[in-house]
């Protein structure tokens, strides 16, 4: 995929400057746990290595870290990946020169262990081990990636196992990434159906001799049509998305026929889809959506929100997506006094529960004559039997005036009703829970002759209330920290603070808490530090740690840490004890 690019990389090489940067390290770990802990301690040993070689300003980077934590029983944690940045050259406002003009319009290549990020909806937080590719010429977008999002694990007899799952995407439009656009997105995952030799394990509810699958072979398509809007420099924007998903849970399920499946007329259903999207009985469809105006005018910013993912919405791109919800929300920013004065308001309400299906059917009843009645009632089913709708209202102020002490407040209620719902998705009862938190932090920068003060004060405030006082509870904590610098290399930072939670039917529990971290510099180069802190309730928990950062003579930069916690409390008590190493360069 590179070999294009050999020739260009060669008149650069040969005509232009070349810088040669990057930094690698290796990291050691080392514990044991005394007591009544249930963490086990497993020491660690993880390398990394980071060198950019930059031609023209055009940075070919490479990273690889290797850990001894890698396994075969989980996913990769190895990461091997080879990149080309060539839009640093426009960040860096450098001349691009005529034989690698055209790398400007690529906004990133990556090889090996890549990260794609499209949309919440369709591609995000995913890891692919393949290739990405994104390029951006003129007013014409691309962007795709291929490769296995997740490995082959064959699992044991504690740990799930997994199918290997490979990855395609791809990106269509046009308009540029940051600005006004139209961008088409498609994803297609699909698993390898060989059979996992620890994929069944007995019920234990069933049958003697019954056992369950653990994992299933799924397959997921998702199609997307993205389209922003930015006028006036981002004075007017308008963020928009409509995206829809078929994932089959089960793909070694033969292919079947939609029409007859639901009892549609012959020819419902093109072919064409059926043959592209390979619909079996463990199939679903579902869709998302959202709208995000915004304004800003005079300093000020008004923005809102609507968004709706379908309960059965699903992008096995998008792990982290939250699927049957829907927010509605919206607020206003404000900053006056050369900012110096910030003012925000935002309003949020989501709710799940969103499949709601209209039923009709007769009941038979006796006439007045003896004669049996018809009488037709109609309904709503609903996935869940249980509906939770979410409020949240956020205020806050912000003063940071020059030489002045700086003030952040903010004030958080929100409100929490899950509806009980009947057979006939009728609402039976209703739990609701208010809650409001407040927090308070304040503080400020000053030299008093050879001394450099940081004093800062923080408070937050949280009451939890619902209609069963059971679950009452009252918390605060009330924190004060300063930093004090010297002319010579020393600094001392210190903390302590009180914490106090109340519930209903037990004792309160409050907790006072210290920390104390000195360091020195010896030699300009040699840097030490002390850790002391603890804290005291219920249980008593007095943590140490000592580090020290030094270089190894022109090679190398080291840094050895020692950390000790001890607890003791009505629970239990444990040792914590824990050794840490590593060396590092950079050049």
């Amino acid at each position: 995929m590179i070999s294009p690019l050999i020739p260009f990389l060669v008149v650069s090489l040969g005509a232009g400057p070349v810088q040669f940067s990057g930094s690698t390290s290796i990291y050691g770990e080392y514990g044991r746990v005394f007591g009544d802990s249930l963490v086990e301690s497993r020491p660690e040993l993880r390398f990394s290595l980071d060198p950019t070689l930059s031609i023209y300003g055009l940075p070919l980077s490479f990273h690889a870290l290797v850990s001894d934590q890698q396994s075969e029983l989980r996913q990769m944690l190895n990461q091997f990946r080879f990149a080309i940045d060539p839009a640093a050259l426009l960040r860096q406002n450098l001349g691009v020169p005529s034989p690698l003009s055209f790398l400007s319009f690529i906004k990133g290549l990556e090889l090996g262990t890549c990260h794609p990020s499209y949309t919440p909806y369709t591609v995000s937080g995913t890891t692919v081990s393949g290739a990405a590719l994104e390029i951006n010429p003129w007013y014409v977008y691309l962007a795709g990636a291929a490769g296995k999002s997740q490995r082959r694990v064959l699992g044991s007899e504690t740990t799930d196992p997994a199918y290997a799952r490979d990855f395609y995407s791809g990106r269509f439009g046009f308009g540029k990434k940051e600005r006004t656009h139209f961008f088409l997105t498609g994803m297609y995952v699909t698993d390898d159906t060989t059979p996992l030799p620890h994929n069944r394990r007995a019920n234990p509810l069933g049958a003697p001799g019954d056992s369950y699958e653990v994992v299933q072979p799924r397959e997921n398509y998702v199609l997307g049509a993205e389209f922003n809007l930015d006028l006036y420099n981002g004075g007017l924007t308008l963020q928009s998305e409509i995206t829809g998903s078929e994932l089959t849970r089960d793909n070694r399920l033969p292919v079947t026929n939609v029409d007859s499946l639901l009892g549609w007329d012959e020819g419902t259903v093109p072919s064409w889809a059926e043959s592209t999207l390979h619909p079996r009985v463990s199939s679903g469809f579902d869709y998302a959506w959202k709208v995000r105006p915004a304004a800003k005018l005079l300093d000020t910013r008004v923005y809102a929100k609507l968004e709706f993912v379908g309960p059965g919405y699903q992008s096995l791109g998008a792990p982290g997506l939250r699927n049957d919800n829907m927010v509605v929300g919206g607020g206003i920013e404000r900053s006056l006094f050369s900012n110096a004065v910030s003012l925000s308001f935002a309003y949020t309400s989501e709710h799940d529960n969103l499949l709601r299906q209209r039923v009709e059917w007769f009941d038979t009843t006796g006439g007045l004559n003896g004669e049996t009645l018809l009488i037709r009632r109609d309904g709503v089913l609903t996935l869940k039997s249980q509906t939770t709708r979410f409020t949240n209202w956020e205020a806050s102020l912000g003063l940071t005036f020059p030489n002045l002490p700086y003030l952040q407040v903010g004030y958080y209620p929100y409100t929490q009703a899950s509806d009980s719902l009947d057979a006939m998705a009728n609402v039976a009862s209703t739990k609701t829970t208010t809650g409001n938190v407040v927090s308070v932090s304040a503080g400020h920068s000053f030299q008093t002759g050879k001394l450099s003060h940081s004093p800062a004060v923080s408070f937050s405030y949280n009451d939890l209330r619902g209609d069963d006082p059971a679950g009452d509870n009252t918390s605060w904590d009330a924190g004060l920290n300063y930093g004090l610098g010297f002319e010579f290399p020393l600094s001392l930072s210190a903390s302590c603070g009180l914490s106090r939670s109340v519930a209903v039917g037990t004792d309160p529990d409050q907790r006072v808490y210290f920390d104390v971290t000195p360091s020195y510099t010896l030699f300009e180069k040699w840097t030490n530090s002390l850790s002391l802190g603890g804290t005291f309730g219920s249980g008593t928990r007095i943590d140490t740690r000592l580090t020290s950062s030094f270089p190894i003579w022109k090679i190398c930069d080291g840094s050895v840490g020692i950390s000790d916690a001890i607890y003791s409390g009505n629970d239990g008590k444990y040792n914590d004890l824990r050794l840490t190493a590593q060396l590092s360069k950079s050049w």
